[in-house]
């Protein structure tokens, strides 16, 4: 992991806003995820592409947990955790999912055209960090995400705390 972006999950800084929600897995709560991002990063001046990439990756995110790990089962649930500045935004994606193996998401052939499947491929495209741990013994999930600001992107530094 690049250690940038290891020191930016790990950072416990008080000036980022940070977000925690505990969401059933019900797909109409996924405009109020879209808003709650939005809400928490309009104070950072971030670009409009920065804010809509972000939304469209966790919305994606949170559909496959939704219709895969969940199979549309609204009496289950997820946790999201948010955490945003000027120089990032962290999302990480709690949850149970028995038996998953991140290493057998298929990828795809962006020259068959057809409906769906393209989540997780638009996930890593847009962030500049996808990561999944997984507890085997538990079931337990935990995505992460982490969206560097352009600036940040072209910084040699490796520090990479949450300063406002």
């Amino acid at each position: 992991m690049n250690k940038k972006i290891e020191n930016l999950i790990n950072s416990k800084n008080d000036n980022a806003t940070k977000i925690k929600m505990h969401i059933s897995s019900n797909s109409s709560n996924l405009a109020l995820i879209r808003k709650i991002i939005v809400a928490s990063v309009k104070h950072l001046n971030l670009a409009k592409d920065f804010i809509e990439g972000l939304k469209l990756a966790v919305t994606e995110a949170c559909t496959n947990v939704i219709r895969h790990a969940h199979k549309y089962d609204d009496s289950k649930s997820f946790d999201i955790e948010m955490q945003g500045c000027n120089q990032a935004f962290i999302i990480e994606i709690l949850y149970n999912d028995p038996g998953f193996d991140p290493s057998k998401i298929p990828v795809r052939d962006l020259s068959e055209v057809r409906e769906g499947g393209y989540g997780v491929f638009l996930m890593h495209n847009i962030m500049d960090y996808v990561n999944y741990i997984t507890d085997s013994e538990t079931g337990n999930v935990r995505l992460q995400m982490v969206k560097l600001a352009a600036e940040q992107l072209n910084a040699n530094s490796v520090g990479g705390s949450c300063e406002n």
